[in-house]
């Protein structure tokens, strides 16, 4: 059996992407939670032992695979994690130049002029060369590094997370748009139903079958059905603008949904717990920052040792700009200096401190990550069963809903049932029809949730030409 807490403690040494590079700091063993079982198998079905990784393309709609593949390439929260890596790989430039002699040049000119004729004008031109370098004596520079590039490493993997939550969210938003257009044609289809049974009970109001209230019952109900109508039609309105809010466009509600929503896609399998730790964007971030948080301990406490810095510089100076190139006029000076810490109020010891909590506080978010993905993935499958019965018993009701009322309507237009009858199984019957449609939405939405939790395939990879050269060569 796998447990949370074995894999936790273990998880700073994960070859997941085989990063070159690990921190001596490892998680503290005595700050882990209790073991949690996980079950060996989630699916065994399947002659596939994992799921489909182009699940998007699994659903037959080329309308949506559309939608997914604009909204990866337009959507700003993607822009926005890709500018996050290009910021962190811009630091990462940065701290590399730590390792390299930093040189800098100075000149100054100055002309005086005298107003006496007796004395003479003259230019003063000096010039200055200095470099300073700090050799690694420590590893503090090469630490630093590696924690840029482990923080690089996480970001590309948020960059992932972001395609496989924005793909997620489009298919979930396009199947509500779908689902919000089904309900909108059955209120109109309930309000020709109504129309109906207000003609058919006005006609039997004028042949003196039907006393007045009927009447005033089947004009209350038609109303009704014009109120839910409107209310559908602006649920509809709102999800085609959230999609297109999804793909960057302006939210002008122009997105048209499809007829009918597509057939549920057999699922193949889902793999094993521990298949999500490797698959997972979110799992594999969070594990890269710990390692990062490793080397922000040992930087911490390596700065407790004495740091040698390495100074030069050559300086000249003159009344004239000949004096530039007279090797008299030169002056050279290369010193050494070795400074360690004495004394700073313990803020040293106290910044070891803080990174250490940090590194537990990151650790336990780490685990209760893992068990919030166990925690979506069984529930989206137990959803896979339920809403498959669900769906099962609201077809049954919709038939019988719908043989029932087509036969009091009968039987009211012979005056042998009241309109409460009528209108009751009328209402029945549409309920049944909504509750099937939002039921055969929520499959659609559940196998969604499933492929997203469990690290969404393809859709949660990044392009390797989008990715540095060191991490693409991790592969």
């Amino acid at each position: 059996m796998t447990s949370v807490a074995a894999i936790s403690i273990l998880l700073t040494g994960c070859a997941t992407l085989n990063f070159k590079t690990e921190p001596t700091q490892i998680v503290p063993q005595a700050e882990v939670a209790e073991d949690v079982p996980t079950p060996p198998q989630w699916v065994v079905p399947a002659p596939d032992v994992l799921p489909s990784t182009d699940w998007v393309r699994a659903f037959p709609d080329p309308i949506l695979i559309a939608l997914v593949d604009e909204a990866l390439r337009e959507n700003t929260d993607i822009g926005v994690a890709y500018a996050r890596l290009e910021a962190s790989i811009a630091r990462e430039t940065f701290s590399r130049a730590d390792r390299l002699p930093s040189v800098s040049a100075s000149a100054d000119i100055s002309r005086s002029e005298r107003a006496n004729e007796f004395i003479p004008d003259s230019t003063s031109l000096s010039t200055g060369l200095s470099a300073s370098w700090e050799p690694d004596l420590w590893g503090r520079i090469s630490d630093n590094i590696s924690a840029s590039e482990i923080e690089s490493d996480a970001l590309a993997n948020d960059i992932a997370g972001a395609r496989l939550s924005i793909a997620g969210q489009v298919t979930q938003g396009w199947f509500n748009l779908i689902e919000a257009r089904l309900l909108a044609d059955l209120s109109r289809r309930e309000i020709e139903t109504q129309e109906r049974a207000l003609r058919l009970t006005r006609r039997r109001f004028e042949s003196g079958v039907a006393g007045s209230s009927d009447v005033r019952l089947a004009r209350s109900a038609l109303a009704q059905a014009q109120a839910s109508q409107a209310a559908r039609e602006q649920r509809l309105a709102a999800f085609s603008r959230q999609v297109e809010v999804l793909l960057n466009r302006y939210p002008a509600s122009a997105l048209q949904a499809a007829t009918d929503l597509p057939e549920l896609p057999p699922l193949t399998g889902a793999g094993t717990p521990d298949y999500i730790l490797t698959q997972r964007p979110d799992l594999i971030a969070a594990e890269r920052r710990l390692a990062g948080q490793g080397f922000q301990i040992d930087l911490a406490r390596k700065a407790l040792k004495p740091s040698l810095s390495l100074t030069g510089s050559t300086f000249a100076s003159g009344s004239g700009l000949k004096s530039f190139f007279d090797i008299d006029s030169l002056f050279a000076n290369i010193a050494a200096g070795l400074t360690a810490p004495i004394f700073q109020g313990g803020r040293i010891r106290a910044n070891i401190d803080v990174q250490e909590a940090v590194l537990k506080q990151q650790l336990q978010s780490y685990i209760g990550t893992v068990l919030d993905a166990y925690l979506d993935v069984e529930n989206a499958l137990d959803g896979e069963t339920r809403l498959a019965e669900s769906e099962a018993a609201l077809r049954i009701a919709v038939d019988e809903a719908l043989e029932a009322e087509k036969r009091l309507e009968l039987r009211y237009s012979e005056g042998l049932v009241t309109i409460l009858q009528l209108l009751d199984a009328q209402t029945r019957r549409l309920s049944a029809e909504g509750q099937l449609i939002s039921a055969r939405a929520e499959r659609l939405q559940n196998r969604v949730r499933l492929h997203v939790a469990l690290g969404g395939g393809a859709y949660g990879d990044v392009p390797p030409d989008a990715l540095p050269a060191f991490l693409r060569d991790q592969g």
